[in-house]
């Protein structure tokens, strides 16, 4: 309950000096589990975001928003476990975000920006190969392109059209997996027992990037390059020593990104391209299995090229289309690594849009050879203001090889009310 205090008295803080606003959100999700041997209903976390906007003056901005997520069912093992709040109630509550944004800092063309924030970088529809600087938030499967949030500073330099941004992290936020579901993205990495090794935390450690944007006539393109660490571990350590269990050690490798992106609108189609040139550093695995030891690179240092692109359109009939070729999962790296991935995304309103349909398709394919296919079609009913009720399914298949095989048992039918505010 201490962040609750601590965002309350801020809140009150504020309120000599400004005329702080607060929205957020409610959102009440279901999830029934139909994919393997029997249904169940999981124990997936219901959502409720509370968010303070306060300008201090011209010049400054403060904003803070809490994340509370709360779950259905109690995680009661014992009779001592029946006296704790926590444990008859889970929930998990969190600082989101939280910065100070100062207009004109020095210099009248210089914002800055210091906090916790989301710096949302690339063009493209939510597959961004450059969007390097937040961890995933991979806790909604259904959901797994959301991107968390890190503490940075981010300054804003503005030449008529252009600008150019600067961005300094600390340290790296490692990625934010599902609740005992590691494998769903790391594979056999998520079966063993493990230890973790973050960078240490020094100056040497700290991660910073370069994002330019302009535009040339009807395109809008941005140019970057990040210094920094990948947010997904990589294994550097296995032991094998029965009758121990298998032991692993993982770190998160060093790499940079050179990017690009671009977006225009021809005839009332949108295009969009994004692709990233990643150079990572060599990584290697030892291995100790009964006494007798081995190396293996994990990673090699050879440049890799993750890219996306896109387009989108509405016809005259309301239906729209978003299509996308994603090369590189979020997860993969290295050359030779890398799945396509094909989405095709259709929404149409009915009755006077009160309600809406909409079916997304995803084919991944494997070297052109082994293939995996996800289907998501949802109907929402939105005809009441700030209100969302919806019906949708996740149903996913793949074969050997593919990342949709490990999701394979994970079928869900979901039900989800959402209210804004």
């Amino acid at each position: 309950m201490g962040l609750s205090l601590m965002f309350l008295l801020t809140i009150n803080t504020q309120l000599t000096n400004a005329q702080p606003t607060l929205s957020g959100f409610l959102q009440l999700d279901k999830r029934f589990v139909t994919g393997g041997d029997s249904t169940y209903i999981d124990n997936f976390y219901n959502q409720f975001r509370l968010e303070m906007k306060a300008p201090v003056g011209a010049q400054l901005y403060l904003f803070s928003s809490l994340d509370f997520r709360f779950y259905d069912f109690p995680e009661t093992q014992s009779l001592s476990d029946l006296e704790r709040l926590e444990s008859e109630f889970p929930h998990e509550l969190s600082v989101w975000e939280a910065f100070i944004d100062v207009y004109g800092f020095l210099f009248d063309d210089l914002d800055i920006r210091m906090g916790k924030q989301r710096i949302a970088w690339g063009r493209a529809d939510k597959l961004n190969p450059t969007d390097n600087l937040n961890p995933n938030d991979f806790s909604d499967l259904v959901n797994f392109t959301e991107m968390a949030t890190s503490w940075a500073f981010k300054g804003t330099w503005y030449f008529d059209d252009n600008r150019l941004t600067g961005v300094w992290l600390p340290g790296i936020t490692p990625v934010l997996l599902p609740r005992n579901g590691a494998g769903l993205f790391l594979g056999d990495l998520g079966t063993f027992n493990d230890e973790l090794n973050l960078p240490d935390r020094t100056p040497a450690n700290s991660m910073f990037a370069f994002r330019w944007d302009g535009s040339i006539d009807k395109w809008d393109y941005s140019l970057i390059y990040f210094n920094g660490y990948d947010d997904i571990p990589i294994a550097t350590s296995l032991t094998i020593s029965p009758p121990l269990q298998p032991q692993i050690e993982m770190e998160f490798p060093r790499m940079q990104v050179i990017g690009a992106d671009v977006v225009t609108e021809l005839s009332g189609i949108g295009l969009w391209g994004e692709a990233g040139l990643f150079l990572p550093e060599k990584v290697e695995l030892i291995s100790d299995v009964n006494g007798f030891s081995s190396r293996e690179i994990q990673l090699v240092d050879k440049p890799y090229l993750k890219f996306t692109l896109g387009g989108d359109y509405t016809f005259t009939n309301g239906i729209y289309l978003n299509t996308q070729w994603m090369h590189g999962f979020y997860t993969e790296r290295g050359t030779g690594n890398l799945n396509d991935y094909f989405v095709i995304g259709l929404e149409q309103d009915f009755l006077n849009e009160d309600v809406l349909v909409a079916l997304n398709n995803t084919l991944e394919v494997n070297d052109w050879k082994q293939l995996g296919y996800g289907l998501s079609p949802e109907l929402t009913y939105q005809a009441i203001d700030n209100l969302e009720a919806g019906l949708g399914a996740f149903l996913i298949w793949g074969e050997e090889g593919t990342l949709f095989n490990s999701w394979e048992e994970l079928d869900q039918v979901f039900v989800r009310f959402r209210v804004d505010f």
